[in-house]
Order: structure tokens, then sequence, then C-alpha cells
């Protein structure tokens, strides 16, 4: 048997990567993570990056097609991560994975109006006994629940 453990990362493709990392990261209360100044420098540097490589986002120069958050408590990094990938086509159908959003301490009601404001859409509610659940969408139409 093997007791070997994995960790595990989890890839969101979206259109526009830096839009959603910041929309995300903002609805889970993460980090966005900006690549650090004397990194790319050093990739400058070195040959490994293009002019098409890098844009700007928010005063920040950041990979154009790649993003990612964390999340951290009390300052420090959990490793729990999202990694956002730049994708050209539209998403067009249901996701065969998403992931649900407790909304604990605050009430189901809140997190989805809040979310909402945000820019998603609600698009369902269910129950399985007792437990309540609000299908939602982002910004680029990936499904999520909140619950």
């Amino acid at each position: 048997m093997n007791n070997t453990s994995h960790s595990i990362q989890i890839v969101l493709d979206a259109n526009n990567v830096h839009a959603q990392a910041d929309w995300w990261a903002k609805a889970l209360g993460w980090v966005v993570e900006y690549p650090d100044e004397s990194f790319l420098d050093d990739l400058e540097a070195a040959g490994m990056l293009d002019e098409n490589s890098l844009v700007e986002f928010q005063g920040k120069r950041v990979f154009r097609t790649a993003s990612a958050i964390h999340q951290e408590i009390a300052g420090a990094n959990t490793g729990l991560r999202i990694y956002i990938r730049g994708v050209r086509a539209a998403k067009t159908e249901r996701n065969r994975v998403h992931w649900d959003v407790n909304a604990k301490p605050e009430s189901v009601d809140a997190v989805v109006a809040r979310l909402v404001d945000m820019g998603a859409k609600q698009i369902g509610e269910h129950y399985q006994g007792p437990n309540r659940s609000i299908q939602m969408l982002d910004p680029e139409n990936n499904e999520f629940c909140v619950h």
C-alpha cells in the first residue's frame, strides 16, 4: 500500500485571468499572487520572456496568460491555491467539476448577495435534507455553489 499523500492545486480556465484572479480573491477573501519584480527582471535578462509575455494589471507587471490566488490565515499561506490559466475559447458547456463556497460564519443569503453585487449570477437552489445550496456563475460563467 502506498502511504504517499499528494497535495493538489485547482486550475480555473479564464479568458481574463487577472480579472478572474481579482474577483475570486475578493469573493473568497484570499490573496492574489503577483510575481516579484526582481524575478521578472531576471527572466527578461536571461531572454526567457518576449515582448508579449507580460502585461500590466492594476499597476503591476504580470504574466499575460496566468495568475494565481491562495488562502492566508493570520498572514500565513495555508497551501490552498487556485491557478488561473488563460484560454482563448469562451466557455460553452457545464463544468464537470466545480467547488463549493462554505458561507460560514456568514449566512448563505449574505454571501450570495455579496457575490451577486460583485457580478456573479444565481442560477438555482436545491436542498439535500436540511442542507441548502445555491448554484451560481462567476463573471466568466464558471459554476460554483454556496452552502
